[in-house]
This record gives structure tokens, sequence and C-alpha cells, in this order.
């Protein structure tokens, strides 16, 4: 099983979401835990790597598995906050937008953002 940690930052009721065309899918912020690294180390530094700005966990959101192309991942979310304006800064991704969490049932949205789904529409 892969091990994931990402982060779930809102503000204004919107999330703050990575398009990501060879998954054709939105994604938070996020990636593999590495070895030697914790769940919250690897939220932190995926942020700076994917939208090069400095994350604030707040708390846990969610935790929880899932399954994709017949993998199995156990993926860690965290509610944060960034101080600056995101910008994409690795070239698999294709765009960084604001979605309003109401607007997000006709998205393709990556496993682990569906399982979220519920709570994010209550925000």
């Amino acid at each position: 099983m892969k091990e994931l940690a990402g982060n779930v930052i809102i503000e204004d009721g919107k999330i703050l979401l990575l398009y990501r065309k060879d998954e054709d899918h939105w994604e938070v912020p996020g990636g593999k835990v590495e070895e030697g690294e914790s769940p919250t180390e690897t939220a932190v530094r995926e942020a700076k790597e994917e939208i090069g700005v400095d994350v604030e966990l707040k708390k846990p959101f969610f935790s929880g598995e899932f399954q994709h192309d017949g993998e199995l991942f156990l993926w860690h979310g965290y509610l944060a906050e960034i101080e600056g304006e995101p910008e994409i800064q690795e070239g698999k991704f294709e765009k960084v937008e604001w979605i309003e969490c109401s607007e997000l049932d006709g998205k393709e949205l990556a496993p682990n953002i569906e399982m979220i789904l519920p709570s994010l529409r209550d925000i």
C-alpha cells in the first residue's frame, strides 16, 4: 500500500485544486510519503514543490484508503492555510484554480477527493 498526504486548502468557500492532464482529474496539492518522512512533512513539502507556497497545517481533515488503477492507497488530508499566491511549479499540472465547494459535483476529481466530497459540500 502506498501512503499519500495532501492539503485541503479552503478560503471563502472555495477549495484550491490542481488539474492534472495525464490523469484527467482535479486534485489537491500533495503526494507520496517518502521513507523517513511523516505525512505532515509530506503535505508541507509537496505544497512547496507543486504550487510554490508555504503551508500551515491546521488540523487533520480525513484519513482513508482508496483504490486506483488496481493499487491500494492510504491518504491523509490536512486542512491547511497558505501564504502567497499559488503557482504551478511542476509540469504534470495544467492549471490551479479556486473552485466553489458547491460546484465540485460536475468535476472529474481524484479518488481521494471523491471520498471527502460529502464533507466539502457542507463548507
